[in-house]
């Protein structure tokens, strides 16, 4: 079984989703969804984040990386 992943987000679910909402670009508001469904708590795993992006797991993790 893989092991939940430990992401510190300082930024707040409504800060995200507000931006969330005025972000433009396809790329942005799929990271900001990523980080929204983190900070929710919606994903726990790794495997689902690429899941759910329909993104390989080094992009998701590059992203959290950045």
């Amino acid at each position: 079984m893989t092991r939940p992943f430990v992401l510190e987000i300082t930024e707040s679910a409504e800060f995200l989703e507000n931006s969330l909402k005025q972000a433009k670009s396809g790329t942005r508001k799929e990271r900001l969804l990523m980080l929204w469904w983190v900070k929710t708590g919606q994903i726990r795993y790794r495997f689902e984040l690429s899941d759910r992006l329909s993104r390989s797991e080094a992009t998701s993790s590059r992203w959290l990386g950045q």
